[in-house]
Order: structure tokens, then sequence, then C-alpha cells
């Protein structure tokens, strides 16, 4: 008996019912069969291609064929997070509780717009926040909202940080200010000068100027901001003629996973009336470890804090949320929509909604993947994994640490590592290595800048990398260095892209670069998984010590 096509909307009929889960378990064992076999894939498209069907056909095609066709496309030209050998970036695969959650949310389609559109949504969202909200220790009165990430959640931040400096300029605009008088000088922000590129954004956006973000030097073989050199930026600024309003510490860099010092940064916005944000978009997870929370200590003081579960929590992207002292200071504008508040006169609907403090209009039930994972896992289960890479982070900052050819760039407050070849002739060929490696197919690091000269990187919050493929990474970006020197590359005159010689298809590169690979990858399984259970203490060398390990060689 030949089966029904599928709907193109569901219905009740029975024959629609059959196809339409006949095609939902297609889709269902598409996804377990690329979970369950992504560790035979190559991490990375090396030369990724656009579909070669029409992307607007005149006329349709079944459903079963279409969703065939289109993920075969898709997971082809994806980089492949959930595999064992990468470890790039604050990307990661995600739980499996975050999958079924977001198959199910995209089946209510609820729109935290407003209470109406999302009765039950509304409430789990407001829960969920009061919980993260006690996690970070934060007054009654705080609240906030569901994000698509730390870039929005940090925008939403700094616009009320904005407005609490200047009252009435979301209404008025800044050349106003409150009852049409301007601000006494131009306002600008303070953030280290490591801190995340959204920052810069949010300053454009709210019209202050990215310019107008003036960066705190770091310091310490941690890279955090550097508290003693606040007063001095401060002094600067206001010799400019500008007017601080805020001060941004970041608990997690990008690059190397830093956490600022937030009780010494709350001291210094309690003494100068400034807004203290702390973007906590990947280190604020810590949050959920019942010992490594106290590298966040003071993060009840902040007036804003934004965190990304889509980062350390391993929900699928997207889930960010903001949380303010003052719930209430969450208004980005007034407004009036009264198709959406039709019980505003009896003060129901806009106590509830969430859609005034949101930037956002339509926005997505993302709170209920979130949720469904502290569920599934608990605070014991996620606390466990973020032990556990912790563990892997400290470990491989002692490998680095012993290390022949590399050595470890910073030390980590959270599980980023940077590091870089103990030679500085090596540092101009840091590009080319990544690519090397990159092609290999089985292993994926990274590379950033620390003051303006590269380094090699990893992020390790891949719960499937384990001790080998870090070794793995290591042997394959010294064999590519290696190759590279071997094929004539020079600090001087580095090769441009496409060379032949830098290219990593070129014989002597690749062969070096695979060589440490399969060097790596015979050692025995049991000198690659040594204990990872060491405690801190075994991290935390003296400082002089570390920046005596990281001088380069001439």
């Amino acid at each position: 008996m030949q089966q029904d096509p599928p709907p193109i909307f569901p219905s009740p009929d029975p024959g629609a019912r059959d196809a339409l889960r006949a095609v939902l378990h297609q889709a269902a064992d598409t996804v377990a069969d690329y979970l369950t076999e992504v560790g035979n894939r190559p991490i990375f498209p090396l030369q990724a291609e656009s579909p070669a069907t029409e992307a607007l056909p005149e006329f349709g095609q079944p459903l079963p064929e279409a969703f065939q066709q289109a993920a075969e496309w898709a997971i082809e030209q994806s980089i492949h997070v959930h595999h064992p050998g990468y470890a790039g970036h604050m990307d990661s695969g995600v739980a499996v509780a975050g999958i079924v959650a977001d198959f199910l949310v995209s089946a209510l389609n609820q729109n935290l717009l407003a209470y109406e559109l999302a009765p039950g949504a509304t409430l789990l969202e407001k829960k969920l926040l009061e919980e993260f909200r006690l996690l970070a220790g934060l007054p009654e009165g705080a609240g906030g909202t569901f994000t698509t990430g730390g870039t929005g959640a940090n925008l939403a931040a700094l616009l009320s940080a904005r407005d609490a400096a200047c009252r009435d300029s979301s209404r008025f605009g800044l050349t106003r200010g409150r009852h049409g008088v301007p601000p006494t000088a131009p306002l600008c922000l303070l953030a280290s000068a490591d801190a995340h590129y959204s920052i810069q954004k949010a300053a454009a956006i709210l019209g202050l100027g990215s310019d107008r973000v003036l960066p705190v030097p770091v310091a310490g073989p941690e890279r955090r901001l550097d508290p003693e050199a606040l007063p001095k930026v401060l002094e600067q600024a206001v010799h400019r003629g500008l007017q601080p309003f805020a001060l941004v510490a970041t608990a997690g860099t990008t690059s190397c996973g830093a956490i600022d010092p937030i009780h010494a940064c709350a001291d210094f916005c309690e003494q100068h009336g400034l807004w203290l944000h702390v973007d906590g978009a990947h280190g604020g997870a810590l949050l959920f470890h019942p010992q490594a929370r106290n590298r966040l200590a003071g993060i009840h003081r902040a007036d804003s804090l934004s965190l990304d579960p889509h980062k350390w929590l391993y929900a699928p992207k997207s889930a960010g949320l903001v949380l303010l002292r003052q719930v209430d200071d969450l208004v980005p504008a007034q407004y009036e929509a009264p198709y959406l508040d039709r019980f505003s006169d009896h003060g129901e609907a806009l106590p509830v909604s969430q859609g005034r403090r949101a930037l956002d209009g339509s926005r997505r039930f993302d709170a209920f993947k979130v949720w469904l994972i502290l569920r599934h896992l608990g605070r014991r289960g996620l606390g466990k994994l973020l032990d556990d890479r912790l563990a892997l982070t400290r470990w491989f900052h002692q490998r680095l640490s012993e290390h022949a050819f590399f050595l470890p760039k910073h030390i980590p407050d959270t599980n980023v590592q940077t590091f870089a070849p103990r030679a500085s002739k090596e540092i101009p060929r840091i590009a080319e290595a990544h690519r090397a490696l990159e092609a290999t197919g089985r292993l994926w690091s990274s590379y950033t800048r620390l003051d303006g000269r590269p380094c090699h990187r990893v992020v390790l919050l891949n719960p499937a990398g384990e001790q080998h493929h870090l070794e793995g990474i290591l042997a394959t970006l010294e064999g590519a260095h290696r190759g590279l020197a071997e094929a004539g590359q020079t600090p001087a005159s580095p090769f441009p892209p496409g060379n032949s010689s830098s290219n990593p298809d070129n014989p002597t590169i690749a062969k070096a670069a695979a060589g440490g690979y399969a060097k790596e990858c015979e050692k025995p399984a049991k000198e690659a998984l040594n204990d990872r259970g060491q405690g801190d203490e075994a991290l935390l060398h003296s400082a002089s010590e570390f920046r005596h390990r990281r001088r380069p060689e001439t």
C-alpha cells in the first residue's frame, strides 16, 4: 500500500498522520546517524560549496527527497563541532537534551513577545531567570530576559547602563538627555584590552562610537584586567573631555579565558559612580561548579550580567541571557502596542510579559532547551562536566610547560589555553601550521593574537575531547612547523596564501604534519590517559617562573 505524502502542515487525517510520522522518523534517523558517526568525518570542509540545486525552484518536490538532499548537503558542508578532535572555539557538540528540546520548540512555535503568545513559555523563562539570579547572588528585584547570545545580552546591558547615566536618552536621544539637558560630556566606557568585540559593537549601536571603549591593560600570567591601571585610564578619559559611565569586567575572555578581578572592579565602580557590567558569556557557567565558582567572586555586585548557555552549558544555538540588578531598568524604549497590552488597564499583561524588556520583538522559546538540559544533568552532573574540562586544561597547561617545542602563553582561568613555539623564528609560521592541521581532517584547533603576536589556541569545551587528541594536535602542529621550515619559509619573507611552499598540500609539509599525527596515534592509549585529577595548586606556578618559561628562544 502506497503511503500518503507528508502534509504541508500537520493534519488529523490518518494517512497524513502516518506520513508525518514517517518524515519525522527520517529526520530523527538522519540526526542520530550523523551524531554517532561524526568521528569518521573530516572536521572541516576544505572546499565548502553552496547547494548545486536551485535555491528557489519553480515547483516543489516530495519532502522526504528534499530533506534527504538538503540534509546531505548541510552535513557535508559543516564544521563538525561534535567531532572528538575538535578543540577550536567556544562552540561544541551539544547535549542530547538540547537537541530534542529544540525539536519540540520548533513545533510549538511560541513567541516570547507577549504572554498571550507564549503563556507557559513566559512563566518558565522568568522562573529559570530567577534560578540564574540566585546562582549569581543578585538581590531580589533583579531579573532579565533570554537573548540570542552574548552580543545581544551585552548590548541590552550597556543600553541600560547608558540610560542610567543619561536619563531619558532612549526617548529623547543623547543630544537632549533628561528634561532637555544634554550630558555634560561625551560618554565612554572602560573594558579590558582583551574584552570581546561585542562591547565595541554595542558602543557603536548606542551612538557612543566604538572608539569610546577605552582599553584597560591586562596584567599577570593569567592576562586579567589590571585594576591598578583603572585610575590612570579614568583620568586620561576625563582629561580628554569624556564622561565614563560603565566598566565591563569579562569572566572568560575569548582569546585566553581570563576572568577579570570582579571585586576590584566593583570597588572601583562604587568609588567613581560607574555601572559594572560582567560579561560572563563563557566563564559565567562556572556558577554551576561548587569550587571554581569562587573565581567569579564579586559577581553578586554587578549591575548587569550576561551569560551564554549555548557555550559551556552545552545548549544548541542560540541561547543567551542578560540579568540586571534592577529589572525595571531593562526597558529599552517606550511605545504603545494595544494589540498586545489588551489587559494593561487591569495590570495583568505588562508585568508578566517579557516583550518590553527585550531588544528583539519575536523571540524563540530558548529557555526550554536550557531547562531540559538542567533537568537532565542536574547541578551535580553539569558541575562534573565543567570539572572534567578544567582538569583537562590543567593537564594540557602542564604538558605545554614541559614540551620541548611549545610553551604556554598564559595560565588559564577557565578551559582556554594559548600556546606558541618556543623559538621566536617559528611565530610567523603559526597560521600556515594551523592550515596543515586543518587539512588532516582529524584534529582542529584555532589561533589568535595576544599583544599583536600570533599563537595557537585550544578551547577545551568538547566533552568528547581527551588527552590523546591534544597530544595529536601538538604533534601535528610541530610536524607542520618543521615541514614549513624545511620547505624554506622564513620569518622575514613568509609565503603568501596559496604559494605552493606554504600550502598544507605541499608534500614536505603534509608529510611532516601527518607524520607527527601518526607518531602520536601509535602511542598506547594508556600513555595518553594519565590522571587528570590534580588540583589547581598544580597549575598555579609563580608568575616569575611562568614568565621565565615563556621567554622565547632566539
